[in-house]
């Protein structure tokens, strides 16, 4: 999947490479800061992820084709997602966006990219997860801004 926006290519109509750069470096100090979904992140070098997100975006945005690591399913498939995560990752993508200079147009497009892995992420509940590897742990972590009943 390449998005194109008329005849360009969403790649180069944000910015190319320095905005995807600069937007996953927002996008993942929300992230790496935040004390639920940070979680998801302990022992992951914050640059790696930042880079990866690049790559990947780079070449589904119609940029230069270098991402090699996992497909966003498979990656994500020991980690119970819940709409709820989603929907906050959603948020820290659009200030990231914004606090970037990414026009609205823009914007758009780029959601919709990022929406259209959603349903292959978002669990229904725990029993949805499968381990990667047999190393692997299922990362489930409650949302510390809900008080138990």
């Amino acid at each position: 999947m390449v998005v194109k926006v008329g005849d360009e290519n969403l790649f180069d109509l944000i910015g190319g490479r320095p905005t995807l750069d600069k937007v996953h470096k927002i996008f993942y100090d929300k992230i790496y800061a935040d004390p639920w979904i940070g979680k998801y992140f302990q022992g992951i070098e914050q640059s790696i992820i930042e880079i990866q997100q690049s790559d990947f975006m780079s070449q589904v945005m119609g940029g230069p084709a270098i991402y090699c690591g996992k497909l966003p399913v498979p990656a994500h498939r020991h980690m119970n997602i819940t709409e709820e995560l989603f929907d906050l990752r959603t948020q820290f993508l659009s200030e990231a966006m914004n606090e970037a200079g990414v026009s609205q147009e823009n914007q758009q497009h780029w959601m919709k990219i990022d929406q259209a892995f959603k349903k292959g992420i978002v669990k229904k509940d725990i029993s949805d997860c499968s381990l990667r590897f047999n190393t692997d742990e299922i990362l489930n972590f409650p949302n510390p801004r809900k008080r138990s009943a």
